[in-house]
């Protein structure tokens, strides 16, 4: 179970690779480690990123990763898994090894190379297939609501704040979630929230090391 929890968050963080290069890393050899907490505010467990190899160009991208999980005593959880991006037209595929994990397809959002305050986003619906389970999730709502100068452990970062209100459906059951994402140019993800609907912060997670 702690296995494919943390191959979940992995794969969802990936979500905010749909970007032109200025609001993500593409550095071959950068390592940026994450700390991951739940709904107490406590630390769930913490996530290394080392980017290990870069082809492509132009948001058309094939990225492999070599992914450090560790328990919050900062044990690993088990051993380095090697995941593969690749972002092609607009539609992406993830996998760890051989094994195709993850794809996401239909109207996937993207943060643009430049970004305003009031600027509403690309949204629509997402088909996704992640470990046997096919569901959609509709993007209601996609906008950047702010810019704040963040200090984390990793340093201190200007960032715009995304916000995105998603309705996810698998079989019969169906959510609604807000996520607020702190975006640093040439960085990506420093901070993240995720809330339920009725204002309840479910997840967070926040960029704390980038070498």
């Amino acid at each position: 179970m702690k296995r494919i929890y943390f191959i979940t968050i992995l794969l969802f963080m990936s979500l905010s690779l749909f970007a032109q290069r200025p609001y993500f890393c593409i550095t071959e050899g950068a390592n940026l480690e994450y700390e991951n907490y739940g709904q107490t505010g406590n630390t769930d467990s913490y996530v290394r990123m080392h980017i290990k190899n870069v082809d492509g160009s132009d948001g058309n991208y094939t990225i492999t990763y070599v992914i450090h999980a560790y328990n919050p005593d900062q044990s690993p959880s088990f051993d380095p898994l090697e995941m593969t991006v690749s972002i092609r037209d607009g539609n992406m595929t993830a996998g760890f090894g051989s094994v195709n994990m993850m794809e996401i397809t239909g109207d996937v959002p993207v943060i643009p190379s430049r970004l305003a305050v009031g600027q509403e986003l690309s949204g629509g619906l997402m088909n996704i297939t992640a470990m046997g389970l096919n569901f959609k999730s509709e993007i209601l709502s996609h906008k950047v609501t702010g810019r704040e100068e963040l200090s984390t452990p990793a340093g201190t970062f200007k960032c715009y704040i995304v916000e995105m209100v998603t309705e996810t459906r698998v079989l019969v059951e169906k959510s609604v979630t807000r996520t607020l994402t702190w975006y640093a140019r040439g960085v990506g993800s420093v901070k993240s929230e995720t809330y339920d609907d009725k204002g309840n912060i479910t997840n967070s997670q926040l960029l704390i090391k980038i070498n």
